[in-house]
């Protein structure tokens, strides 16, 4: 019941953000724009993806000790597929359970560095976010509002990582608080904290740090460039342009959304061009879909692929993905 009340909320904010979108453009101006569209420029735009995906694989392999490439880069594409396709984000679990079942690394063990991975980016976007605050035109206040809170999200990671060096210290005071609590289940939260540890363990070298930094810089600079080769084939492109524009799309897509993003993407990379740059409307719709769309269907073809490559099967995955995800949603509720 639950599951299906999360589903219609997804579908509907979707539904909402696609009128937004679409709303007051006239369709033959945008079709027009589609049809004039220099398609070239999508070449090494496949390009760029490529290099981004690769970057993703070899970070996610590092994070993970060292598992092999291939079947790393295949475990990320399919992550993809999944969240292309079904609903409520499945393809962190799935990617994992394909590390699981094709490497020594244990599926719990992958979902940890997941967690070091999404931190990673999310520090990665929000610094983003401050610096193009500073050369976008936007309200002094809105600026201001960017760099404070590019400050508190690198101090609340800084803390997590003290926090995760001092892990013994933390997991003791964990247990002293939850026995106090009784409906909190104290080994369970520090089951939980212990997991997460494990996921940051392959940063407490000072050089893997550097490098899971340095490869997090490339991952986002390629992003970049992917967006800039996109708009070129609508109009010329600029970087502030295509730096804010992945920014809020990134922080618009952890909204509730159908598969993929669809409608919320969208919506949040128009509002990025046509507000602060003032890009023509059909052009920045354009944009948005092909960009977001582009990317989908190349990573839905890359996730098929890899299923291919690693010898599993999408109905596999999804079930097993979907069935962590309800024993994890079980032992969370039962807390």
């Amino acid at each position: 019941m639950i599951k299906n009340w999360k589903l219609w909320l997804s579908l509907v904010i979707s539904a909402v953000a696609l009128y937004f979108t679409l709303r007051g453009i006239r369709f033959d101006e945008f079709a027009a724009t589609l049809s004039k569209a220099q398609t070239t420029w999508l070449l090494p735009a496949a390009l760029t993806l490529l290099v981004t995906l690769s970057l993703r694989a070899w970070r996610w392999s590092c994070l993970m000790g060292g598992t092999p490439f291939w079947i790393t880069f295949h475990a990320n594409n399919i992550g993809y597929l999944l969240n292309s396709t079904l609903p409520f984000r499945l393809g962190e679990i799935g990617r994992a359970y394909v590390i699981g079942e094709r490497t020594r690394v244990s599926m719990t063990r992958a979902l940890s560095t997941v967690v070091v991975e999404r931190t990673l980016d999310l520090a990665s976007i929000v610094l983003m976010f401050a610096g193009f605050a500073q050369s976008v035109p936007m309200p002094a206040q809105f600026a201001a509002a960017a760099v404070t809170g590019g400050i508190v999200v690198v101090a609340v990671i800084a803390g997590f990582i003290v926090a995760i060096w001092q892990s013994v210290r933390v997991e003791n005071l964990l247990l002293r608080i939850t026995r106090r609590i009784p409906r909190l289940n104290g080994d369970s939260l520090v089951r939980r904290f212990h997991d997460l540890v494990d996921g940051f363990n392959s940063l407490r070298a000072p050089a893997r740090l550097a490098l899971a930094i340095g490869q997090t810089v490339g991952v986002w600079t390629a992003t970049l460039i992917l967006a800039y080769f996109t708009m070129m084939a609508f109009r010329p492109a600029q970087f502030d342009e295509m730096g804010l524009t992945i920014v809020l799309s990134n922080l618009g897509g952890a909204l509730p959304s159908a598969p993929g993003g669809l409608g919320v993407v969208q919506f949040f990379a128009k509002q990025a061009l046509v507000i602060p740059f003032h890009v023509p409307e059909d052009v920045a719709v354009a944009f948005a879909f092909v960009w977001s769309l582009f990317q989908q269907f190349a990573l839905i073809i890359l996730g098929l692929y890899g299923l291919l490559r690693v010898g599993m099967s999408f109905n596999s995955v999804s079930a097993s993905s979907q069935h962590k995800q309800a024993t994890e949603t079980q032992l969370t509720a039962r807390q």
